[in-house]
C-alpha cells in the first residue's frame, strides 16, 4: 500500500501523471522555513504529491481550486483533546473542521471505561474513515480509585491498545505523587507506551518546581496543566513539552504565554482547547481562537501557526505525515484571507475541499454507538428507583465538601449546617450510594443529578432529598443525561443518550442548552464559571481535597475514606 501511493505521488511530482486536485494561485506558508510565498500544491489520493511553479499536472479531471489572494497554512491539530464534553467525537469534528482543526489527539478514557478494548477499537475504526483525524492518548487508569479499577485497567488491554496504529502517546497521567512515591506498577505501565515509542502525557496540577524534576525523571513528556507563567516555566526548564491551554475551564492562555514571549523561545510551545465545553466552543471557535489570541499576546504569526501544526506534529513523531505542506504529507490544507485571521474561508481535508466559508461539505458519520454502547455497557440495563430516604445522613460532624472554585473543594469536619446542599454518587444500576455534605455550590437548588463524572456514575446534588430522589429517577429513566429538578417540577433536562455522557445533536444545539443550565443554576445561587466540570470532577480523586468516591467519601491528600458508601436496596 505505502509504495504503490508513494509511487503514485512521484508519477505526479515528476509531470508524468495528473493530479486528483490542485490548488493555485496562493501564498504559501512554509512553517519548515519560515517563508510565505507563491506556490501550487498538486494533490493525488489524500495526500500532497508536489509543492512549487509548475502545474503541469493538471489534467481534464483535475479539481482546480483557485486561492488568488489567500495563504495557505496546514491544517490545525489539536494535541490534548477530551472529545466527548455533551456531544459525540463526531458531533465536535463536525463543527470543528470548518474552523480549520484537521487533527486532533483525543482522550480514550470515556469509551474504554464503558466499552472496553472492543468498543475502543470500534470507535477508532469508524473515525479513522472520517475526515478528520482522531490520534488516541490510552490512559493507564481511571480518574477516580474505583474497587475494580484492577480489572478495568489490565496491563494486556493498555498493551493491546497502545498497539493499535491511531494511538500516539499513554495518558494523561493524573496521578503524579504514584510517580513521586516510586510506585513502580504505574512505572510498569507507563514502559508500555515507551517500549512502543508512544509519548507520556502528564497532568502535574499542583507539582511544586522540584517535584516537576521527579516528573521529568519519571517520564512524562509534556503538561498541560500550569495555570501560571512561573509553573510553564518550571516544567519547560526540566524539558517537558508545554501545551498551554484556553478553555472553558482554565482560559489562561494570555498570562501563559508572557515569560515566552519575551524571552522569544517558543520552538516547542503547542496549545490547546483541552475539554472544552460546546458553548465555549461555539463562542470562542476552537484552534483557530487560540491562534488569534497568541498573535495578540505578541506571538509572531509564523510562530503562532507552528504552535497549531508543526510542534505537535514533531512532539508527536508524524510530522512525515502532519504539520506542514510538503510533499508526502496529508493534504490538510486551509485558506486564510490572510495570516491575521486565522479561521479559513476553505479546508481541504484528506485531499478534497470539505468545508466552505464556514459551511461543512463533507459527511462526518457517527461510529455504531448502538452496538458500543449497550445496556448492559453503560450500566442501564435495569429499571430501579431511590426514594428521599436513600440520601438521609447520619446525625453528627460529616466529612463535608465544600466549594471553594469550579473544580477545587476544602473539607470541613461538621454537621450538616443551614444552607448545606446534600452530595451524592451513586452507582448507575443502583448497587450503592455515597453521600455527604456540600456546601459553596448553590443555595436554591432543590435537585439536580447528571451522569457527568469521570468515573460515570450519577452525581447528585440538592437540598431536597424529595428532589433529589425525582431528578436521579429521570436521569435513569433517560439512560444518561441532565436534570434539574425545582420542588415536583422538571425544570432543565438534556437527553445524553450515547453511553449516558454524549448527544449526536449538533455541537450549536448543545451549546445553547449548556448556556440554559448555567444560567438557571446562577439564578438558583452557582457562583462559579463552569457547572459542567464541577460535576465531572466531583469524583476526580487527583484534585484537593475531598472528592465522592464507590468506596466513599475520599481524603485526596491523605489517601483515605472519611465516611464509605453504603448499599441501596433499590427494586425494580
Amino acid at each position: 500500500m505505502w509504495a504503490k501511493e508513494r509511487a503514485a505521488l512521484v508519477a505526479v511530482a515528476r509531470g508524468d501523471a495528473v493530479a486528483d486536485c490542485v490548488v493555485r494561485g496562493g501564498l504559501l506558508l512554509n512553517v519548515y522555513t519560515g517563508e510565505c510565498y507563491p506556490a501550487s500544491v498538486a494533490i493525488k489520493g489524500e495526500r500532497i504529491a508536489y509543492v512549487g511553479a509548475r502545474d503541469d499536472m493538471v489534467g481534464p479531471r483535475t479539481e482546480v481550486i483557485d486561492a488568488t489572494g489567500r495563504t495557505l497554512v496546514p491544517g490545525y491539530i489539536e494535541p490534548h483533546a477530551h472529545p466527548w464534553n455533551l456531544g459525540t467525537p463526531a458531533v465536535l469534528a463536525r463543527h470543528v473542521l470548518p474552523l480549520g482543526t484537521t487533527t486532533l489527539f483525543a482522550d480514550n478514557l470515556l469509551i474504554y471505561w464503558l466499552a472496553g478494548v472492543t468498543g475502543f477499537e470500534r470507535t477508532v475504526a469508524a473515525l479513522a474513515r472520517g475526515p478528520v483525524k482522531f490520534y488516541w492518548m490510552v490512559r493507564p487508569h481511571g480518574q477516580s480509585r474505583t474497587l475494580d479499577e484492577g480489572a478495568r485497567f489490565p496491563v494486556r488491554a493498555l498493551a493491546r491498545m497502545l498497539d493499535n496504529p491511531w494511538a500516539a502517546a499513554v495518558g494523561e497521567v493524573t496521578r503524579w505523587t504514584d510517580l513521586v512515591a516510586g510506585r513502580l506498577e504505574l512505572f510498569e505501565r507507563l514502559a508500555l507506551g515507551h517500549a512502543r515509542g508512544k509519548r507520556i502525557e502528564g497532568h502535574t496540577a499542583g507539582a511544586s518546581a522540584e517535584r516537576v524534576a521527579v516528573l521529568a525523571a519519571a517520564g512524562l513528556t509534556s503538561d498541560h496543566e500550569p495555570i501560571t507563567a512561573q509553573e510553564a516555566l518550571d516544567r519547560a526548564r526540566q524539558g517537558i513539552a508545554l501545551m498551554l491551554r484556553q478553555s472553558s475551564l482554565r482560559p489562561d492562555l494570555r498570562g501563559l504565554l508572557a515569560p515566552f514571549v519575551k524571552a522569544g523561545a517558543l520552538g516547542r510551545i503547542m496549545l490547546t482547547t483541552d475539554g472544552s465545553t460546546p458553548a465555549f466552543v461555539a463562542e470562542h471557535g476552537f484552534v483557530d481562537g487560540l491562534v488569534r489570541i497568541a498573535m495578540e499576546e505578541g506571538v509572531p504569526p509564523i510562530e503562532a501557526y507552528r504552535m497549531v501544526t508543526l510542534n505537535p506534529a514533531t512532539y508527536y513523531g508524524k510530522d512525515a505525515d502532519l504539520g506542514g505542506i510538503a510533499p508526502g504529507r496529508f493534504a490538510d490544507i486551509l485558506l486564510l484571507e490572510d495570516l491575521t485571521e486565522p479561521r479559513p474561508r476553505a479546508v481541504i481535508a484528506r485531499g478534497r475541499l470539505l468545508a466552505r466559508d464556514g459551511r461543512l461539505l463533507a459527511r462526518v458519520p457517527e461510529p455504531p454507538w448502538r452496538e458500543i454502547f449497550t445496556p448492559r455497557v453503560t450500566r442501564f440495563d435495569r429499571p430501579w428507583r431511590l426514594t428521599p430516604e436513600d440520601f438521609a445522613l447520619p446525625p453528627g460532624p460529616l466529612p463535608a465538601m465544600r466549594l471553594v472554585s469550579t473544580v477545587i473543594t476544602a473539607l470541613e469536619e461538621r454537621p450538616f449546617a443551614p444552607g448545606d446542599l446534600h452530595a451524592a454518587l451513586v452507582d448507575r444500576r443502583g448497587a450503592w450510594i455515597t453521600v455527604t455534605a456540600l456546601a459553596g455550590f448553590a443555595t436554591e437548588v432543590d435537585g439536580l443529578a447528571a451522569t457527568l463524572s469521570t468515573d460515570y456514575q450519577i452525581v447528585a446534588v440538592g437540598r431536597s432529598r424529595e428532589a433529589l430522589a425525582r431528578a436521579v429517577n429521570r436521569v435513569v429513566a433517560l439512560k444518561g443525561g441532565i436534570v434539574l429538578v425545582d420542588g415536583e417540577r422538571v425544570a432543565f433536562e438534556l437527553r445524553l443518550p450515547v453511553g449516558g455522557l454524549m448527544s449526536t445533536r449538533p455541537l450549536p444545539e448543545l451549546a445553547a442548552k449548556e448556556r440554559e443550565l448555567k444560567a438557571l443554576l446562577a439564578a438558583r445561587g452557582y457562583v462559579f464559571h463552569d457547572p459542567i466540570f464541577t460535576l465531572y470532577f466531583m469524583v476526580a480523586d487527583f484534585l484537593p481535597a475531598v472528592r465522592l468516591s464507590s468506596r466513599g467519601v475520599w481524603d485526596v491528600k491523605r489517601g483515605r475514606v472519611l465516611a464509605p458508601s453504603r448499599a441501596l436496596r433499590t427494586a425494580p
